[in-house]
């Protein structure tokens, strides 16, 4: 394992890293086979990032490093570079196989100056553009507004943080784990009457997408009249289209008050949702989802007011399906290895 640590003190020190790494590929000093393991010291990393090796890849904060202490922090959007694998801060490309990431912070700072159709407002924090690899994303904290965090293949994040306002975790994915994480829809930086959305599943056809177990949704409050939802449909998917399923799983998860208790939507029908109604693998579903009750206490969550298009898991379907992380991903993809 070729072992490599950097400091904030040099200017972009995990890109001289990489192309460090890339070099000796390269030339044949280093196998493409040889894993690699980066360590950052605490510090703000000023740069953008893009990691398209087949070496796998650990990239993690020093022991002892509070995870809000390592940040690597830039600007990038759409109006800036176009296309989702360009405007990311940490874009991880088709050529890699196994990345982990682990105890530091990943921050787009784009604020937004324009509405959402003048399409320059996607701002990814990170991007898996990789549909062959694995990526494990583990105590990790994934700061921007739209668009945050973009998953493509398999991918799972344990114990994690993540926040934005529009379809801030979204993708064409196989299936995206989500466990113990923190899920919180921030203020939109524009203010005004304005509608939020969690994610944007554009799963691939008859994946599981994205599921999230034991996960905690909060939410800033937004001005009367705004809606806040767990998942809008992109209103593209179809039985045999390749992706943009609308596959969203919530396992045993709590849902803040400020969410609608729709939880899901069409966008009042102006969006297809396919499936078109949830089943217990695939589609909007859900399972044990809690929420606060006035005193405070956690309850089960009211589900006579879900969209139409939502589905609520039987126990057997639960058991069957979701009981641990290794049946969620060893059950779809060959390519997670418990």
């Amino acid at each position: 394992m070729l072992e490599i640590s950097v400091t904030p003190k040099s200017a972009m020190a995990i890109g001289s890293a990489f192309k460090k790494i890339s070099e000796m590929v390269k030339t044949g000093s280093l196998s493409a086979e040889s894993p690699i393991h980066i360590t950052l010291a605490a510090g703000r990393y000023q740069e953008i990032l893009s990691y398209n090796l087949a070496n796998p890849l650990i990239m993690e904060a020093a022991q002892g490093v509070r995870v809000e202490d390592c940040m690597v922090s830039a600007e990038n959007c759409e109006a800036f570079h176009k296309d989702t694998e360009n405007r990311a801060v940490f874009v991880i490309g088709m050529a890699a196989t196994n990345v982990t990431l682990r105890g530091f912070t990943i921050e787009n700072t784009h604020v937004k100056t324009a509405d959402d159709a003048a399409l320059g407002n996607q701002a990814e924090a990170l991007c898996w553009h990789n549909q062959k690899g694995v990526l494990l994303a583990e105590n990790m904290r994934f700061i921007s507004r739209q668009d945050t965090v973009h998953v493509k293949g398999v991918s799972w994040f344990k114990n994690c943080y993540v926040t934005g306002d529009v379809d801030f975790i979204w993708g064409y994915c196989d299936v995206s784990l989500w466990e113990k994480c923190h899920i919180h829809t921030r203020a939109d930086n524009r203010e005004g009457v304005r509608d939020a959305y969690v994610l944007q599943s554009r799963a691939l056809n008859g994946k599981p997408g994205f599921v999230f177990t034991d996960c905690s949704f909060t939410a800033d409050k937004r001005a009367s009249g705004s809606h806040i939802y767990i998942a809008r449909s992109s209103g593209t998917g179809a039985y045999n289209s390749p992706d943009r399923w609308d596959s969203v799983a919530l396992i045993t998860c709590t849902v803040s008050a400020e969410y609608d208790s729709a939880l899901w939507t069409d966008e009042n029908g102006t969006r297809a949702v396919y499936p078109p109604t949830g089943t217990a693998l695939t589609g909007w579903r859900e399972y044990g989802t809690k929420t606060p009750s006035e005193q405070g206490h956690l309850v089960a969550a009211d589900t006579t007011k879900r969209s139409p298009h939502g589905y609520v898991m039987a126990n057997k379907e639960y058991f069957a399906h979701y009981a641990n992380s290794a049946l969620i991903l060893g059950a779809y993809s060959s390519k997670y290895k418990n």
